[in-house]
């Protein structure tokens, strides 16, 4: 045991460090979104995945970030958009378990083979909580929202 211990750290020193977060922000010039389709149990609490498009989108643009319709809009080269899924389980108590995630994702280049590595994550933010059904598209579009609004908070911090 102590000398896998003890053999940890050199391993931990020959890991390159790789930016992800704000600094992977840095230069781009707007973003697509991409909300990926509900499950039929959050659509009937009167969710949608229009909405949820709407209302990030909304928040984004409200901030000063351009917000692209297609890639081909889009002319930045990593063609970076906003990313955002969302997931429940249902509980035998009437609360329900949603995991919900936001995330920047982007084309990148692969420093060891110049290949491009389409659809990689730069930044995220999610979170997993419990919610009562009975407040459950609200609690969702809020926590959505505060998930928008820390990407609203590292955008500008590099613009």
């Amino acid at each position: 045991l102590l000398c896998i211990l003890g053999g940890a750290p050199s391993l931990a020193w020959a890991q390159m460090f790789v930016t992800t977060g704000r600094d992977t922000l840095r230069g781009l010039p707007g973003v697509e979104v991409l909300v990926e389709p509900l499950q039929p149990e959050l659509e009937a609490v009167g969710l949608s995945t229009t909405g949820l498009t709407r209302e990030v989108t909304q928040q984004l643009t409200a901030a000063g970030v351009t917000i692209y319709q297609s890639q081909r809009e889009n002319p930045s080269s990593s063609k970076p958009y906003v990313y955002v899924h969302v997931s429940a389980v249902a509980g035998g108590n009437g609360d329900v378990a949603v995991a919900i995630q936001l995330h920047l994702r982007q084309t990148l280049v692969s420093l060891t083979t110049e290949s491009r590595v389409v659809n990689a994550m730069s930044w995220d933010q999610h979170s997993v909580s419990v919610m009562p059904l009975r407040m459950l598209r609200a609690d969702i579009v809020e926590e959505v929202r505060a998930l928008a609004a820390r990407f609203v908070a590292d955008w500008k911090a590099v613009h």
